[in-house]
């Protein structure tokens, strides 16, 4: 931290301009404090320098003056003593001056005590004029600050490709402004890794970074305070207390390079928390990011990026996700035969799925099919379309979720079909359904703000579902986790942002739904209509029709009001029948280190699918939440309390702790309940992780009191045999079963095509199981009618084909006399070496369709070295169905010559040295270069395009290229 002084004149002298002809400052020593005497002796001069004192104990390394006026403070090196200097400043009254040294920081400040002045008419001075007053003395008090390093850092490290699975998405602030929404953190064995280009972006910061080598320059504070991460060695100036230089890890991705928190910390002097509970990195406001000079910052930094764009920063090009009329079908199959033992009696028989995907009439289709001996047969199918620009937002058809209906219905799966449209404001804030499509036995776990909501194992229609999701206002990041039989991991992260953002005055949201659900067959319809009266106040009627318990027809009109403030937000719900009504209150909010949710419902005779044949009269719950700054363990405390029509009251608390140790995820809620004077202890813990090469996850729930008892255990645990084999053990105890102890070994073997398990169940019972099991994905490429078979599955990623070709005429089509280009190869997925084939064409596949990617050109793998892409970049988001092609138009550069003379005594000579630049009418690249002595100038290597040719800042003509192009311009004369 900077050394602070900061000086007052006497307020019968006034607010002038004067210099500091002698100042005696002492730095005072490491943790003492003094007060001592200086005199300073006031006189105009506008002249303002800025030099450096040299000393051999204690260097000033730097000193800067705040001031509305810009004072540079002038500084000489004459020293009286040690530790003492001799200082001339151009100051103005009640402004700051910063110092640090070498050896420690301190911030003095400088009380005046009022001084006598010879005139009592002191008006603003003439240029070169001298006022005089009598010494001002001012008491020095000084507080010795931490320590800074002060000093450059050459820290190794190793760089390493990032793994998917590994990713969180975060909130990122400074100060108290919120700059971003959606910043994807890179987490492994418990440390953080920050983006550097996005922070960089986000803060303003001169850094560049080449993704292409993994590296990055520029510098902070000071141009010679360099930052250069590079060859396995990050060399910067340390700007905090930390002088460590120890090896660190560097990850990257197609997007960003990605730094250890306390490296980042050290680097730029942040101060950076983590709130694990939110999600949100914090970073404190520095004075060497201020946030009043933001603007200024801007300018600069704009100029920055512009000569980063100069210096040959590559162009990028955004291609979004797209329906296909007739897509290509993803189709995942898993056949087998079972072998089993039960009661002394063995069969065997044959079962397995099969799930596809496939883009119809420009909509996304699902379908499956399983059949077993032990469930039957299941369909299970729907169409499903997002709409980006359009009124409406989303519709499904087939097998659906409902939507969340407060006092009527929580979320609930059927067959039927439901749409969303205009504003995306709910009628119900207590929770959200996350659903999807995965493999059927794949386990399934559901992560909020790193704390575990949920497992479950993925049955045979293959679409797992997850209600009663907690949804709190502010950022809610959520990460599904799935592992397979064979030892399989992904994850997949999102974020939903519940504030009032998502509100706009006058818009109005609408959704409707009818369904059958499928667990009795009950049919309901509604329709729900959201009006934002205002930007942080909506009124909401929903109409709902539906079954009760005896298939009766109910009619259940319900009234709501929202209320959302920046971090509160309250909901009210009133339903009416004909013979009674029920109401509730909801609200939440955050604190500084809690977020809290509460909810009151009243049931007055009345009867819905959550509250069947009116059992409960009241219902209230009430949730808060945190974090351990200390350890990063995020905290959670509730209660839920129900009264029922019997009299009977039902009371739950439980409390629970979660967070992450070295590799493994560690979840732990105690409960405690009392039904009918009966009351109960239990206890559940998960563990999720990886033990050196071992893949853990066990669940427990064991009940305390009144009794000791293992309610249930499950632990699976799996490692790779070899780069093709994999060994998985799953422990199973659940008392209240047939052969409550049970154990799967399962083998598992890689195939390019597909993968073989042997899976043998054993019970306690003496019952057993076998299982052989083959699991290949296929991908139809409809337009070349072409088949891909891959061990990974094509349902839950997405394909893109780039065809690259020879653009000619400019157009960006490629047409039929333009010839493709085959070799090219581009980096961003998992088969970087693969090229564009004869045809022009690449085929890439399994992209992770949670995310975006960024496919770049290896240039080196251009044919000619005069070819240039429209676009070395393309940011492409995939889907599931539909093989995305992207056309890659390739052109031949151009290159333009001219001569620039001007007159001189009549005579027309060479204008040597005069800047000439081309500017593209339809972008921001420009092309610069200066005259030679005999008057030419020349541009090569330029992207073909329309371009306005400047001379000393004057526009000349227009000048238009095309690929191959050589144009030999008029003489230009000044």
């Amino acid at each position: 931290m900077a050394t602070t002084l900061t000086y007052s004149t006497p307020s019968n002298v006034g607010e002038k301009t004067g210099i500091v002809k002698r100042s005696l400052v002492y730095l005072p020593l490491a943790n003492s404090q003094i007060e001592d005497e200086a005199f300073i002796l006031p006189k105009v001069d506008k002249e303002a320098l800025r030099e450096v004192i040299v000393n051999k104990e204690n260097p000033l390394e730097e000193l800067n003056l705040v001031s509305a006026s810009s004072v540079i403070p002038r500084v000489n090196s004459s020293r009286l003593d040690k530790d003492l200097y001799t200082e001339e400043h151009n100051i103005i009254s009640d402004q700051t001056i910063s110092i640090s040294t070498a050896s420690r920081s301190s911030k003095l400040k400088f009380t005046p005590i009022p001084a006598t002045v010879e005139s009592n008419d002191i008006g603003l001075p003439e240029a070169n004029s001298t006022l005089t007053v009598h010494p001002i003395k001012l008491i020095v008090e000084a507080g010795v600050d931490e320590k800074v390093c002060n000093r450059n850092i050459a820290r190794p490290y190793r760089i390493q490709g990032v793994n998917e699975e590994l990713f969180l998405i975060n909130q990122l602030s400074y100060a108290d402004m919120l700059l971003s929404d959606e910043m994807f953190v890179y987490h492994q064995e418990g440390k953080y890794y920050l983006p550097l280009e996005f922070l960089s972006e986000l803060l303003l910061l001169p850094i560049q970074v080449d993704i292409d080598n993994k590296s990055a320059q520029g510098w902070f504070i000071e141009q010679n305070r360099e930052v250069n991460i590079s060859q396995l060695l990050m060399q910067y100036w340390a700007n905090n207390s930390d002088c460590g230089s120890d090896s660190t890890e560097l990850f990257h991705d197609d997007w960003d390079i990605y730094i250890d928190v306390k490296v980042l910390a050290q680097m730029f002097g942040f101060n950076i928390t983590f709130d694990s509970a939110r999600q949100i990195f914090s970073i404190a406001e520095s004075d060497n990011i201020p946030l009043s000079q933001l603007l200024a910052r801007q300018k600069r930094f704009e100029q920055f990026s512009k000569v980063k764009a100069l210096a040959g920063s590559e162009e990028f090009k955004e291609f979004n996700s797209e329906y296909a009329h007739i897509g290509d079908l993803a189709i995942n199959a898993d056949l087998g035969a079972r072998s089993q033992s039960l009661i002394g009696q063995s069969d065997t028989t044959i079962d397995g799925y099969i799930q596809a995907k496939m883009d119809i009439l420009n909509h996304e289709s699902y379908l499956s099919y399983s059949s077993s001996s032990e469930l039957g047969e299941t369909i299970t199918g729907y169409i499903h379309k997002e709409l980006t620009e359009s009124w409406v937002n989303s519709y499904r058809i087939g097998s659906i979720s409902s939507h969340s209906l407060a006092l009527v219905s929580d979320a609930n799966t059927g067959v039927g079909a439901y749409f969303d449209a205009g504003a995306t404001f709910t009628n119900d804030i207590r929770h959200i359904v996350v659903e999807g499509v995965t493999e059927p036995g794949w386990d399934v776990e559901l992560y909020r703000n790193n704390g575990l909501i949920d497992v479950q194992r993925v049955q045979a229609d293959g679409v797992y579902r997850f209600f009663e999701v907690p949804y709190y206002i502010g950022l809610n990041q959520y990460q599904l986790r799935f592992y397979g039989p064979s030892g399989e991991l992904k994850t997949e992260s999102f974020s939903k942002l519940l504030d009032n953002s998502v509100m706009e005055q006058g818009s109005i949201g609408v959704s409707a739904g009818a369904m059958k659900r499928e667990q009795d067959d009950l049919k309901q319809y509604y329709a729900d209509f959201n009006w934002a009266m205002l930007d942080n106040l909506t009124a909401g009627i929903s109409l709902i029709q539906q079954q009760d318990s005896d298939k009766q027809w109910q009619f259940l009109p319900t009234l709501s009001v929202n209320i959302v403030g920046e971090s509160e937000l309250l909901q009210l719900n009133y339903v009416h029948t004909d013979d009674g009504h029920a109401a509730s209150i909801a609200m939440q909010g955050r604190l500084k280190d809690v977020d809290w949710q509460a909810q009151w419902q009243n049931y007055n005779n009345f009867s819905s699918w959550d509250n069947v044949d009116g059992r409960i009269t009241h219902d209230a719950n009430v949730q808060l939440s945190g974090f351990f700054k200390s350890s990063g363990v995020n905290w959670g405390l509730g209660g839920d309390w129900q009264a029922y029509q019997s009299g009977v009251e039902n009371t739950q608390v439980n409390f629970n702790l979660s967070g992450q140790l070295s590799l493994i995820n560690l979840s732990n809620e105690l409960r405690w309940s009392s039904l009918i004077e009966t009351q109960k202890w239990v206890d559940r813990i998960a563990i999720s992780g990886r033990l050196g090469n071992w893949s853990l996850r066990s669940y427990v729930e064991l009940e305390l009191a009144p009794a000791i008892e293992f309610k249930q255990w499950v632990t699976n645990i799996n490692s790779a045999i070899s780069d093709a084999a994999n060994y998985q053990l799953e422990l199973r105890y659940q008392p209240n079963s047939e052969g409550d102890f049970s154990s799967r070994n399962s083998l598992s073997y890689l195939f390019d095509y597909g993968t073989l398990r042997l899976a043998v169940d054993n019970y306690a019972t003496g019952d057993w199981l076998a299982q052989l099991r083959w699991n290949s994905s296929f991908l139809w490429e409809t337009t070349d009618n072409r088949w891909l078979i891959d061990r990974n599955s094509f349902i839950n990623t997405g394909s893109v084909k780039i065809i690259a070709f020879q653009d000619d005429n400019a157009n960006g089509l490629f047409d039929a006399n333009e010839a493709p280009l085959s070799g090219l190869q581009f980096s961003g997925h998992s088969s970087p070496n693969n090229m564009t084939d004869n045809n022009g064409e690449l085929l890439i596949t399994q992209l992770h369709t949670s995310r975006g990617h960024k496919l770049a050109l290896n240039e080196r793998s251009l044919p000619d070295p005069f070819l240039v892409p429209v676009a070395s970049i393309i940011k492409v988001n995939a889907h599931p169905g539909f093989i995305q092609p992207i056309a890659f138009p390739v052109m031949f550069t151009a290159e333009v010559e001219g001569y620039v003379y001007q007159l001189s005594n009549e005579k027309q000579q060479a204008a040597k040295g005069v800047k000439v630049r081309l500017k593209s009418t339809a972008s921001d690249k420009e092309y610069f270069s200066r005259v030679e002595y005999d008057g030419v100038f020349i541009f090569e290597q330029v992207t073909p395009g329309e371009y306005e040719l400047w001379v000393r800042e004057r526009l000349i003509q227009l000048v238009s290229l095309k690929p191959g192009d050589f144009q030999q311009l008029d003489e230009i004369v000044l």
